[in-house]
């Protein structure tokens, strides 16, 4: 026989959890985590399988550029699919045929609960046949080889700059109208110092350049946060990729994204990598614990690798802090030497690349190589380890290439 009080302890521990179960929260998140384009005749239609999809994408990214499609590939009734958060719903329908034609397809997440959503864009279009990213004028771009020869340039020029849409909070540079080819440690900066106003970040323009407008990156304190995760020191950086700043306290070397993203993917083979810069080191050099470096001098960095962007299992590829200079997957390197204090203004460099083999002309013509380009005002930044005050100055920068 069941005793009394034991029924009505079963039953209070039962409506307990029940209640439990009825208060649980809905899920109030709105992000696209992933997209995928699906088609009959992938071969005819990407460059490479890997760039049929957009994985892991940024919660703070609203706009998704695919890699463009081969020429001709027919944009206007294409399925796009979508991973979001849980329970949330997107319109249009998720898979639903869309035309691409006329520019991007507005896509909404709604949360589960109903209280938020989220617009997105998302852009496909198709490459046109012959084409090569910003050409500029044919010529010597530092005796990469035959006089004879003529080159396309691809030309930096940091004009285009404007403070982060999602946040306002720091500058974001981009060469293009839609997405960001340029990426900074500017919001990993901002999970240390959020008080900061956009001009103590350590990515920041330049208002009086080489010519025009330029870029200023300054190592910088990170103040009490820093301390407690022993990143005592932000170096001011900019480079061709992407930043997780997801990843930018627990594991900060795969923070950065060297090289990813449809803007740096290329078909063509760099030579030569030519701007302007100016450079003054910090007073103190300090190590990762903050501990001063007697006689060490801060230096920067300025460098430009080619890799593959697909690895041996065929799914996309980048460079991060950890192998940006060391991974297999590299095929070439044009690295400024000695990036040291600089006297009486802006000083030239131009470097050629240097490569390990001859890239594949098939895997050339099908964008299976990107390139990033990097600047940084402390060599040893991604260890944290430098001179708060150490400031790069860079402007007009260019890669030289041949098709």
């Amino acid at each position: 026989m069941v005793k009394p009080f034991s029924l009505i302890a079963v039953v209070a521990f039962a409506t307990t959890l029940t209640s439990c179960f009825k208060d649980e929260a809905l899920n109030n998140e709105c992000d696209i985590e992933k997209a995928w384009i699906q088609v009959d005749n992938p071969d005819e239609v990407f460059f490479q399988p890997s760039n049929a999809e957009l994985p892991d994408i940024e919660s703070t990214k609203t706009d998704l550029i695919f890699p463009d499609l081969r020429p001709n590939s027919d944009v206007t009734a294409l399925p796009v699919y979508f991973k979001v958060t849980d329970g949330a719903t997107i319109a249009p329908e998720n898979g639903s045929v869309q035309n691409f034609a006329d520019g991007p397809v507005t896509y909404v997440v709604t949360s589960e609960d109903g209280q938020y959503n989220r617009t997105y864009r998302v852009f496909i279009k198709a490459t046109d046949a012959g084409t090569t990213p910003d050409p500029g004028d044919p010529g010597d771009p530092g005796d990469p080889g035959k006089p004879e020869e003529q080159f396309g340039y691809v030309n930096y020029n940091f004009e285009s700059y404007c403070l982060a849409p999602a946040s306002s909070k720091f500058y974001v540079w981009s060469d293009y109208e839609n997405g960001s080819n340029w990426a900074t440690g500017n919001p990993g900066f901002k999970i240390a110092k959020g008080s900061a106003t956009p001009d103590q970040y350590p990515s920041t323009p330049l208002a009086e350049g080489y010519d025009g407008a330029g870029v200023k990156l300054v190592t910088s304190d990170t103040g009490p946060f820093g301390v407690v995760v022993n990143m005592r020191i932000a170096a001011g950086n900019l480079f061709t990729g992407v930043f997780d700043s997801k990843s930018a306290t627990k594991a900060p070397l795969k923070a950065t994204h060297f090289g990813e993203g449809s803007y740096n993917q290329i078909n063509y083979r760099p030579v030569t990598l030519a701007g302007y810069y100016q450079y003054t080191p910090g007073e103190v050099f300090k190590d990762k614990s903050g501990k001063v470096v007697e006689d060490r001098i801060d230096q920067g960095d300025i460098y430009a690798v080619v890799f593959r962007n697909v690895d041996s299992e065929g799914k996309s590829f980048y460079l991060t802090g950890d192998n940006v200079l060391t991974s297999p997957q590299i095929v070439a390197l044009a690295r400024v030497p000695n990036v040291v204090k600089t006297e009486g203004g802006w000083h030239n460099f131009s470097v050629d690349f240097n490569y390990s083999g001859e890239l594949d002309p098939a895997i050339l013509a099908n964008y299976g190589y990107s390139m990033a380009v990097v600047f940084t005002s402390s060599i040893e930044g991604a260890a944290f380890q430098g001179a708060v005050g150490s400031t790069l100055l860079i402007d007009k920068v260019s890669i030289a290439y041949k098709k």
